[in-house]
């Protein structure tokens, strides 16, 4: 018997595909909450280390970045959970991209939780360590959407990790707070006002 299914048309594939581009971009663009919120919780992280590495508070490093982790987890999974239920659609490109920010979250999570925490890491080095992780997140999602401004965000990123690498200062930390604010949480503002009400998809960081 002939198959009754009809045979898939060009036409068809390249509208799938652009659907797939358009929704990489809209996702790119959704993800503005998260990078506002992990981008305002590692500077506090990264400020409140250097007090304490200075003496000037009485608190464990590791307890800073096991509140930090847990916040930053538990506030991604809210906004990942509403967006969610807004998304008409969660596309391999959504799910590439939210692997890519949850491996960025988790191997920080380790040079923080664990490396400084520990000071089995250097802690004028973690900073750059962590810099190179954070470009190497936007230098990766930059294909799927193929915004330029990530292209720039990484290069800032490796620039920044690469001098705290070659040049370690016992200010590392609150240097790489402020490319935090700078290189993450100021783009997040940006993305998120340029975004209005036109995006739904979704970007789990």
């Amino acid at each position: 018997m002939p198959d009754p299914t009809p045979a898939p048309r060009p036409e068809d594939d390249l509208a799938f595909i652009r659907r797939l581009m358009e929704g990489a971009r809209e996702t790119a663009s959704d993800g503005s909450g998260h990078l506002i919120l992990w981008g305002s919780l590692l500077a506090a992280a990264q400020t409140l280390t250097h007090l304490v590495r200075q003496g000037e508070m009485p608190v464990s490093i590791t307890v800073i970045w096991a509140v930090t982790v847990g916040i930053g987890f538990a506030g991604s999974a809210l906004l990942g959970n509403r967006n969610r239920k807004r998304a008409p659609v969660n596309s391999l490109v959504n799910r590439i991209l939210a692997s890519i920010w949850l491996g960025c979250g988790l191997s920080l999570s380790l040079v923080g939780f664990l490396g400084q925490g520990s000071d089995s890491l250097p802690h004028q080095v973690a900073p750059g360590v962590e810099a190179v992780v954070i470009g190497t997140a936007f230098f990766a999602s930059a294909v799927l959407p193929n915004h330029a401004s990530y292209w720039l965000l990484a290069a800032a990123w490796w620039i920044l990790g690469g001098a705290l690498l070659v040049w370690p200062s016992p200010v590392s930390n609150l240097v790489i707070a402020g490319g935090l604010v700078l290189f993450m949480v100021v783009p997040g503002v940006a993305l998120r006002a340029r975004r209005g009400t036109s995006f739904r998809l979704h970007l789990v960081a």
